[in-house]
């Protein structure tokens, strides 16, 4: 059978490309299968705001008949003129253990964004940095987190084939509560605990729960001190508050007010921390679908949900250093260990981003997942 790669252009191709991870994943253990609307909704150039400064086709790999492989090519106007350093994207990768498919799918994926005058691109992002993304080179007998990715163990071998180099690894990194521990104390850093409690006694000094009943009140001021935070890291694109809000909105339903807390200095925001509850527990047995049976199966498996993941930790620039975060930890920690989870995933932080990756270590966690982009030249 020859092979075929072409533009998705009907909902017979698209139907293909969105439910082909299926057909790639179908007898791993690890995997956890998203949801098919938030699929379709996520390449919804109507319903997804991040299209509304990016442009992509949709590639499909078959061999006669059947998918073999997927991927997209995507230009982000709003980073690259950001970044001032244009670079084209591919994502949505998916691919069987055949190098003449991969090669077929970047290729194609490269060629179109060199047409459009990019020399080099970068990938996978799905579409973007806020998204799962990345290829999975460490912890493959590992379930991912929510919000995290999981791909086969034969991508990296594949992508190194075919040219393909490193750009960037992210990590996840994971810590477990012994099961003879009594109390936060015996496991949360004294000196951490020391300054926390140090600064919670200065009056100016705030740390309050998320208002639901202005949520989207709650959610610009997040999305603001999101960018402010991030606004030092070169290539991080600042979130428009539309993205931010559909990102935020994903979320809704399984938060935790508890765990997520804002932090101000008198009546001003300075930071915020989010932990939620790893519902990739429960969605694993609904195999993508969320109809009676499945909210059915998700109830009930929700209920026995042991691991959170703590995903975010912000605080604007100025008051960085100042032992706000460690009491933000705190507060959160003390949050987590109330609510009675036993394991603590942290994903997903940038290898560059040293201040990030020792803190997260002092306080116990260790890697257990690592997550590659890759970068290709088109010349």
């Amino acid at each position: 059978m020859e092979l075929s790669i072409h533009p998705v252009e009907n909902k017979v191709d698209l139907k293909a490309f969105v439910e082909f991870p299926w057909q790639i994943y179908k007898n791993d253990p690890f995997w956890v299968s998203p949801q098919l609307d938030d699929r379709y909704s996520k390449l919804d150039v109507a319903r997804n705001p991040y299209w509304q400064d990016s442009e992509r086709v949709l590639w499909l790999a078959r061999l006669g008949s059947k998918p073999v492989g997927t991927i997209a090519s995507i230009v982000d106007y709003r980073r690259n003129k950001h970044t001032g350093n244009p670079v084209g994207i591919f994502g949505f990768f998916e691919c069987n253990n055949d190098e003449n498919i991969a090669r077929g799918l970047l290729k194609c994926a490269g060629d179109w964004l060199r047409q459009h005058g990019f020399s080099r691109m970068i990938g996978p992002y799905n579409p973007s940095e806020s998204d799962e993304n990345g290829i999975l080179i460490e912890g493959f007998n590992t379930r991912p987190a929510v919000m995290e990715a999981h791909t086969p163990y034969y991508y990296p071998t594949i992508f190194d084939g075919a040219g393909c180099v490193k750009y960037n690894d992210l990590v996840a990194r994971l810590a477990v509560i012994p099961p003879e521990c009594e109390n936060l104390e015996q496991i949360f850093p004294e000196k951490l605990r020391r300054i926390a409690e140090q600064v919670s006694r200065r009056p100016d000094i705030h740390i309050r729960k998320v208002n639901m009943q202005e949520w989207q009140a709650e959610i610009k001021m997040a999305c603001n001190l999101y960018n402010q935070a991030l606004s030092p890291v070169p290539d991080i694109v600042p979130i428009s508050e539309d993205e931010f809000l559909v990102f935020a909105n994903s979320f809704k339903a399984i938060l935790s007010p508890d765990m997520v807390l804002i932090a101000e200095v008198g009546s001003r925001p300075v930071g915020f921390a989010i932990a939620l509850p790893d519902v990739n527990e429960a969605l694993q047995h609904l195999d993508g679908k969320l109809g009676p049976i499945g909210l059915a199966k998700f109830w009930w498996f929700s209920r026995k949900i042991k691991r959170v993941s703590f995903k975010i930790l912000i605080m604007v620039p100025e008051f960085q250093g100042r032992g706000i975060e460690a009491l933000l930890t705190y507060r959160m920690a003390q949050a987590i260990w109330n609510q009675g989870y036993k394991e603590i995933d942290m994903s997903l932080t940038g290898e560059e981003n040293l201040k990030s990756s020792l803190f997260q270590e002092r306080i116990g966690f260790k890697v257990y997942r690592r997550y590659r982009i890759y970068q290709k030249d088109l010349a």
